[in-house]
């Protein structure tokens, strides 16, 4: 699995949901198919470009785009067998209903992050917020932009088993991760 750092231009990009497309085109092999990309855009950064990290399965094509610029590559190493703790950060959607995303408590919040780390982690300590509305097109056709509440949780976690904490990072988290939503940022 490969790790990727990007910078997203805000002016060209104001539509969440335009976001995987662009990320896509570094992918052309892919054949329409979707290169198990998912990625974190750091959404609550100010300024014209905004950091964004993506996972991969395929090597990005190096290439200048005025959207979406790749900057680095590299590959995911896995956990250490010796690992006892690690930092992360994570946007989540508890819900694909975008309803029923609206107004968690942060202790539910944390309760769901909690339940998806079961038998790999345990959350020692954590913090959600700042939280934040995407907006996105549901259909090319809408004129009016959809809203989705997302939670941003950054804590500590206890690692209880190493190869299946690997594996669970290695694919989105709850819903919407079109929307940049779901990738376990783990650091030490």
């Amino acid at each position: 699995m490969f790790v990727s750092k990007y910078l997203v231009n805000r002016q060209r990009i104001t539509d969440a949901g335009k976001i995987q497309p662009a990320l896509d085109k570094y992918f052309p092999d892919a054949k329409g198919k979707s290169p198990k990309c998912f990625f974190r855009l750091e959404w609550y950064r100010i300024g014209i470009s905004i950091p964004m990290i993506a996972y991969s399965n395929a090597y990005p094509r190096q290439e200048l785009r005025p959207d979406c610029q790749l900057i680095e590559v590299e590959e995911l190493e896995s956990i250490s067998a010796k690992t006892k703790e690690l930092n992360f950060k994570i946007f989540i959607a508890p819900s694909k209903s975008l309803e029923k995303c609206e107004d968690w408590e942060d202790e539910d919040i944390v309760k769901f992050l909690g339940k998806k780390l079961e038998g790999c982690a345990e959350i020692i300590c954590s913090e959600v917020g700042p939280n934040n509305r995407l907006y996105f097109k549901s259909s090319p056709e809408d004129v009016n932009m959809t809203q989705l509440q997302v939670y941003n949780i950054k804590g500590k976690i206890k690692v209880l088993d190493v190869k299946k904490l690997d594996k669970l990072r290695s694919k989105p988290i709850g819903y919407h991760s079109e929307l940049g939503l779901g990738l376990l940022l783990l650091e030490e």
